[in-house]
């Protein structure tokens, strides 16, 4: 059976009705702070996500995040959701930053739990710190220490970062000889192979002992991820004196395809002109979403088929002209339900008979002019990593486009008639829909009249 994150910790005795969990190591810090942050959620608990240093931002992961902001604010977002994920803004957007000592301080009170990435290993598997790290605060009352298996049998200098601080253990350990050879040494240093062994006291000397020292009342653990392997966790314990957990590998993923589908059909009626080939900037508005899925479909594995339904013939010729698929809708006046339906089956033609895998159906507009590509791809990402069946992109409690579905949802979609878009499938289902925080909210606007143009200043 497998075990949670929150079994394993509550499995090293002690355990706080308002724990304060600190991640630190390599090999999935990230990942494993939003499970153990889903799981104390599970438990009815309010949790803060944060760093002491840097994690991945949570636009990247399509999550969304109190960045930049104050008490009040994420005193606000936790009211609303019950993980919430706060930090400041990193260098260029990528990364997140720490809350300042006296916004995390002000927060505390706000959470039943906090999760704490707190340390960096820029993507390595493994990690020997240096004297400065890691970043803890003394609220802490729970260390997890995390390592990668597939660090495992591989040379120490590929895998570990820190590789200096590693090097000063194995010289303090007089790991030369026999015992150098044991623990995976070929040769000198550059050459040792990380065994299950030299993990568990590189470890021990460089997080466990340390951080005993330094905060003494708080619980550790070692959790080495990715993997099953009693043995290989049987003999890191024997060269440790924390519990070591392990966390499989997650199931290997059945093949996700998604079908791309430009709605482009619409009469313009408000709009007084057709609005689609309405230039802006000098081009024409469906051209925007055009060049988005052009661009999704170059750098995703995931695309099956791109599809574009129009009633216009200069739109249905580029969309042949790109190498998508043309659909021409000539019952346009039956509403948008119409290209929706025509769309979907013009995908599952496209892919013909293949069945394997899961297909979900992702819809864009194609008034919406200022949506940007890397918005969709991180849109994409998030939505696929959430395990949700419905998403769509978000401003606050503003909705907007694209929309995907799982293919669960096509019957549904399939029913719908007149003017109604997939919008109203997904208020259905609102525990099961993600929504992706889009940074600007220009991204979401889409244009009915020439006075939506003007108020927003577009030539």
């Amino acid at each position: 059976m497998k075990r949670s994150l929150l079994d394993m910790l509550k499995r090293m005795g002690k355990w706080s009705e308002k724990p304060v969990i600190s991640l630190v190591g390599a090999g999935g810090k990230t990942t494993c702070a939003y499970l153990l942050a889903e799981e104390l959620a599970g438990e009815g608990k309010k949790v803060l996500v944060t760093t002491t240093t840097h994690m991945e931002h949570p636009a990247f992961l399509g999550r969304n995040g109190a960045i930049d902001k104050s008490p009040e604010e994420i005193k606000a977002a936790a009211e609303k959701s019950p993980v919430v994920t706060a930090g400041t803004s990193g260098p260029g957007g990528m990364k997140m930053k720490a809350l300042p000592e006296a916004v995390f301080n002000a927060v505390l009170p706000f959470f039943d739990a906090v999760v704490i990435e707190a340390d960096g290993s820029r993507r390595h598997p493994f990690k020997v710190p240096s004297s400065y790290e890691p970043v803890i605060v003394k609220e802490t009352t729970h260390i997890m220490i995390l390592a990668g298996m597939p660090a495992m049998g591989r040379p120490l200098e590929e895998i570990c970062f820190r590789m200096e601080e590693a090097e000063k253990l194995v010289c303090e350990a007089g790991m030369n000889g026999a015992a150098f050879a044991e623990n995976g040494g070929k040769g000198g240093l550059s050459n040792m192979y990380l065994t299950p062994g030299l993990a568990g006291y590189l470890l021990e000397a460089g997080y466990v002992q340390p951080l005993k020292a330094k905060f003494p009342d708080a619980e550790q653990m070692i959790l080495l991820n990715q993997t099953d392997d009693g043995k290989v966790v049987a003999e890191m314990g024997e060269h440790t004196s924390v519990p070591v957990f392990c966390r499989p590998p997650d199931p290997a993923a059945v093949p996700l395809k998604i079908h791309l589908i430009l709605l482009a059909a619409g009469f313009s009626r408000r709009f007084g002109e057709n609005k689609l080939l309405y230039e802006l900037n000098g081009r024409p508005m469906y051209q925007y979403p055009l060049e988005i899925l052009r661009t999704l479909k170059e750098i995703r594995e995931d695309i099956a088929s791109v599809c574009v339904v129009s009633q216009y013939e200069t739109i249905l010729e580029e969309t042949a002209q790109n190498g998508f698929c043309p659909v021409e809708n000539k019952e346009s006046a039956l509403g948008i339900s119409s290209s929706l339906k025509l769309g979907i089956l013009e995908s599952r033609r496209a892919c013909g008979m293949d069945k394997k895998g899961e297909d979900f159906y992702c819809f864009f507009v194609a008034d919406q002019p200022h949506l940007r590509a890397d918005t969709v791809n991180r849109f994409l990402d998030g939505f696929l990593r959430s395990g949700k069946k419905i998403g769509c992109l978000a401003k606050g409690d503003t909705t907007g486009n694209p929309v995907i579905f799982h293919e669960t949802y096509i019957p549904e979609l399939m029913c719908l008639t007149g003017d109604t878009g997939g919008k109203r499938v997904l208020k259905r289902y609102p525990e099961d829909v993600f929504l992706c925080d889009v940074e600007e909210e220009l991204q979401l606007y889409d244009y009915d009249s020439r006075q939506s143009l003007d108020k927003r200043n577009i030539e």
